[in-house]
């Protein structure tokens, strides 16, 4: 049986220093993929981009600066601002750069890891499976 998590969390897409647009986005982990996270940025309703990467970036992310190459993510504070955590996608020449509250991230992480701890994700992998979708072109 596949368990999952999914939560809507409000982010801000950061077009400069001081000026951002809200964002939502839709944060999706299953236990059939336990290495993996899925988020989608939602307009109007609608997904408009989907993006997968690894859940130990956003873990390490918490408290400090990982990743290299598409996926960058940190933790940031200003000066009487909440916590939030930074993640920096990159397509090519674009550079999106968005945060969310750490405290949101934080509580959709800890739903993961009560379905899949970190460090455990290879006792939940089908490996057969992962191949055959793999080979089939459906990752």
């Amino acid at each position: 049986m596949v368990s999952t998590a999914k939560r809507t969390l409000e982010m801000q897409l950061l077009l400069g220093p001081d000026d951002a647009v809200p964002v939502a986005g839709r944060f999706g982990y299953r236990s059939d993929r336990p290495y993996e996270v899925e988020v989608a940025f939602l307009s109007r309703g609608r997904t408009v981009s989907t993006w997968r990467f690894a859940r130990d970036l956003l873990l390490a992310g918490l408290s400090g600066e990982v990743g290299e190459g598409d996926v960058r993510v940190w933790a940031f504070r200003r000066p009487g601002d909440v916590r939030r955590v930074h993640l920096e996608l990159c397509t090519g020449d674009s550079v999106c750069e968005l945060s969310v509250r750490a405290t949101e991230l934080t509580a959709w992480l800890e739903q993961t890891a009560a379905i899949v701890p970190p460090g455990r994700e290879d006792r939940f992998l089908d490996m057969d499976t992962h191949l055959a979708r793999l080979l089939a072109g459906k990752c």
